[in-house]
């Protein structure tokens, strides 16, 4: 049996009136980034996926700031 391998999220919100602006979410299911995702009153949010920890430190250390 091979092992399931859970994606890193990174959450952009696009916020009217503070801009944008990123939030590192760690290891999630894809169905609760779902959730995430779709549970924003203001605004939006958009979760960008990464399949491997390499990638998604790269992607925190350059967005996250």
């Amino acid at each position: 049996m091979s092992k399931r391998i859970v994606p890193w999220w990174i959450k952009q919100r696009h916020n009217p009136q503070i801009g944008v602006y990123c939030i590192a979410m760690g290891q999630m299911s894809v169905r609760a980034a779902k959730c995430v995702e779709d549970n924003t009153l203001y605004g939006s949010t958009v979760m960008l996926r990464y399949e491997t920890e390499k990638e998604y430190e790269v992607a925190v250390a350059k967005l996250c700031k």
